[in-house]
């Protein structure tokens, strides 16, 4: 889907930066799912780097998508 706000991007450009922003997200709702799955006391102390893993991939979802959105104006 394009963005309502023209930013002067190539309609190739924004789909790859609409499918990684896409693709980040998804990454990061997966290590929450599996994060949830090793938080049993039972399966050690995964949750710590499945955490820190789900961090990262929403903080760079979230620089993408400010980035895209804000285009030139930054």
């Amino acid at each position: 889907m394009e963005s309502q706000v023209r930013q002067n991007y190539h309609r190739d450009c924004e789909a790859a930066i609409n499918k990684m922003i896409n693709m980040e997200l998804y990454a990061s709702y997966t290590y929450t799912s599996m994060a949830f799955f090793f938080s049993r006391d039972d399966l050690g102390d995964y949750i710590t780097n499945l955490s820190r893993m789900d961090a990262q991939n929403n903080k760079m979802a979230e620089y993408l998508f400010d980035k895209h959105t804000l285009g030139s104006k930054s």
